[in-house]
């Protein structure tokens, strides 16, 4: 009785050892894939853009490509010099001719540009590769002639990307305020949702001097007239902007604002004193191509029209893959053997034979290698030599009729040589479990019908 108890428990243990060890093996199939970055990621860069002064914009393209079979969630990454900063959506897709995304790419505030492979990929393991787009801006001033070319950081390599040659500065490397009043006006968010301008204009010229900006937007924009910010000062940074300190207290600027026009006066600017505008205006209408900013700067009575044009940018790209192909099944998938049990010479019988008359030698079937058959025996074609007549006669044939020299093959012989290669099999954690639950099943049954036999015996 106790053996038998043992064996009651030791069976329900191993079935209960299986159930875990099936259930393992199928979570452990069901785990995706971690992802991971790809250093092998190819992209090139290129630009057609021409850099002639700050905040200019950088249109870039790309082609990129990853290794075979990487995996959805895999990323590769490239990084922005400082010289440019990203505006424009900081977020867009790559996708097919189809619609579907192949990867997705993210920029942040440091101009580090990650994209990241869809599920597309796990499809589609094979040549995924594609193109991209976006736009940068220039950040700093190239009169100084400081950078003749960009680098950019895309995994463990570098991409130059050359800039068009902005001249060499050789003496007097300060820099140089403007000659004449003007505009510039670019994206100050990367959602473009907000344009910021600035309006400069030359050192004072006279000993006193009245100075009047008039700033007015086209349609799709109105000004934030809580962003104004006038300045008036004499020092200025490399990028040649006023800078601290700032002779605002001295020479305070009358502001009149309205979302449609904006005026700003200073009066007695004495000899050398500068001023600049900051303007930023609010995109009313955001499915226009083009903004633009035009206005006047009166200095001393002098009237200059000024204006600036900014583009709204897009980000984008496209991708593909190509799927597995589907396995075709080899010509040696099905085994054939070398010697075919096909007589080397048929035999055709020039009269077929009837079972209800006897055959004469005149109706015998006549092989290539001539046997005469006896009179008392009745031939019958044989079924293993390839003959078959309308009607099979019952009588044995003479071992006579059997010669050798009609290539006869017995149909007891040996299998042809060349045994059909046993197919390939692949493992698997998931696999592993399975096999091991089924084993410990196994298992467990012997047990459970060697307890309940001995049971009986009791």
């Amino acid at each position: 009785m106790i053996k038998q108890i043992h064996l009651t428990t030791t069976s329900l243990v191993a079935a209960i050892l299986a159930a875990a060890m099936t259930l393992i093996g199928l979570s452990w199939s069901a785990l995706p894939a971690s992802a991971a970055d790809i250093p092998e990621a190819s992209v090139s860069l290129h630009t057609e853009s021409v850099v002639n002064s700050q905040w200019d914009q950088v249109d870039l393209t790309c082609e990129w490509s990853v290794p075979d079979h990487s995996q959805p969630g895999d990323t590769f990454s490239l990084q922005l010099p400082s010289e440019l900063r990203w505006f424009g959506t900081a977020s867009f897709d790559l996708k097919n001719d189809d619609g579907e995304t192949v990867a997705t790419a993210v920029a942040d505030d440091e101009g580090r540009v990650v994209f990241t492979l869809t599920d597309f990929v796990a499809s589609h393991p094979l040549n995924v590769g594609g193109t991209c787009n976006f736009t940068t801006q220039y950040a700093l001033d190239p009169g100084n002639g400081s950078v003749d070319e960009l680098v950019f950081t895309v995994g463990s390599g570098v991409v130059r990307v050359p800039l068009p040659d902005a001249g060499e500065c050789t003496s007097d490397c300060e820099p140089t305020p403007p000659t004449s009043a003007g505009k510039a006006m670019w994206w100050a968010d990367s959602a473009q949702t907000q344009l910021e301008s600035i309006f400069y204009m030359p050192p004072m010229a006279s000993d006193s001097n009245d100075v009047v900006v008039t700033d007015v937007p086209a349609e799709g924009m109105e000004i934030d007239c809580s962003a104004v910010t006038p300045r008036v000062g004499r020092s200025v940074n490399d990028d040649g902007n006023l800078v601290e300190p700032l002779d605002n207290e001295l020479y305070p600027a009358v502001i009149d604002c309205s979302p449609e026009r904006l005026t700003a006066s200073w009066t007695g600017l004495p000899e050398g004193e500068r001023v600049e505008l900051f303007v930023v205006t609010k995109v009313t209408d955001p499915a226009l191509d083009v903004y633009q900013n035009n206005g006047t700067v009166v200095i001393s009575g002098e009237e200059t029209t000024v204006g600036a044009e900014t583009k709204r940018t897009s980000a984008g790209g496209t991708g593909n893959g190509t799927a597995t192909p589907s396995p075709t099944p080899s010509a040696t998938s099905t085994p054939t053997p070398s010697a075919t049990p096909t007589p080397s010479a048929s035999v055709t019988p020039s009269a077929t034979p009837t079972p209800s008359a006897s055959v004469t030698p005149s109706a015998t079937p006549t092989p290539t290698a001539t046997a005469t058959p006896t009179p008392s025996a009745t031939p019958t074609a044989t079924p293993s030599a390839s003959v078959t007549p309308s009607a099979t006669p019952t009588a044995e044939p003479s071992p006579s009729t059997t010669s050798p020299g009609i290539g006869i093959v017995p149909s007891d012989a040996p299998p042809a040589s060349g045994t059909p290669e046993p197919l390939a099999t692949t493992g698997a954690h998931s696999a592993a479990f399975i096999f091991a639950a089924a084993a410990l099943l196994a298992v467990g049954s012997v047990l459970a019908f060697l307890g309940a036999r001995r049971a009986r015996r009791h």
